[in-house]
């Protein structure tokens, strides 16, 4: 079998930066829960525990705070963005409006059928693979690169800026439903929007992307965020 060297179907790889690893980690531990949602994130203790200095965890802290990852107040320091049911809610309903969109205009120009979805199929695989191997955080990764596809999809710039300011964001509320979701169910959740996507069904396109994004969004377990609370405030007492 001959392996091809074109460039068609490959994505160029991006240099990683200092800052684009801390980035990753804070999400990382945000979406598995190991940072909660309305924790302090000191600086100093980020510094320690990657073993680099606090140049580029500033940075990507930074990053992080124009994304809505993060917070930053007088008095109160850094912290991870809030979780509540409210915001939730907000939060699902702009993702909910703009993927519909997207996928809208994508079907009612044709790019619902043969290479125009083969990005979303690279993606759905790379899905399944992460759900198979069980991590939360490359799961919900490759869950957020799903949607991006599909936005993408819509042929409306705009758009995508406006999805992508959303993006991190998502991946830690991904991350945090995975824990009261089944991965299998996640991706065979994919699958079948993928299918209909293909169909050009636009009301069948528009209810499965509002069921499959506000059952997904809304599963993140308040309760279990609570408990994990009150144990580390146990613990560090």
């Amino acid at each position: 079998m001959q392996v091809t060297t074109s460039a068609e179907g490959w994505t160029a790889a991006r240099p990683r930066t200092l800052v684009d690893h801390v980035i990753d980690q804070i999400l990382s531990a945000a979406a598995r829960g190991l940072i909660l949602p309305g924790d302090r994130l000191v600086e100093k203790d980020l510094s320690a525990s990657l073993n680099m200095s606090r140049v580029p965890i500033r940075e990507a802290l930074r990053v992080l705070e124009s994304q809505g990852v993060v917070t930053s107040e007088p008095y109160k320091g850094i912290r991870l963005m809030e979780i509540t049911q409210d915001r939730l809610s907000q939060i699902l309903d702009v993702r909910t409006t703009l993927e519909t969109l997207a996928a809208t205009r994508a079907i009612e120009a044709g790019r619902n059928a043969g290479e125009a979805l083969a990005p979303l199929r690279r993606s759905l695989q790379e899905l399944r693979l992460m759900g198979e191997r069980g991590e939360v955080f490359s799961f919900a990764s490759a869950d957020t690169a799903f949607h991006m596809q599909l936005v993408c999809l819509g042929g409306n710039q705009p758009l995508v800026t406006l999805w992508q300011s959303l993006a991190r964001q998502l991946t830690v509320i991904i991350g945090l439903a995975v824990n009261s979701k089944d991965m299998k169910t996640i991706v065979s959740e994919h699958e079948r929007l993928l299918d209909t996507i293909a169909s050009g069904d636009l009301a069948a396109v528009r209810k499965e992307l509002t069921e499959h994004i506000i059952t997904e969004g809304m599963k993140v377990d308040f309760d279990l965020l609570h408990a994990r609370r009150m144990a580390a405030q146990i613990t560090a007492a």
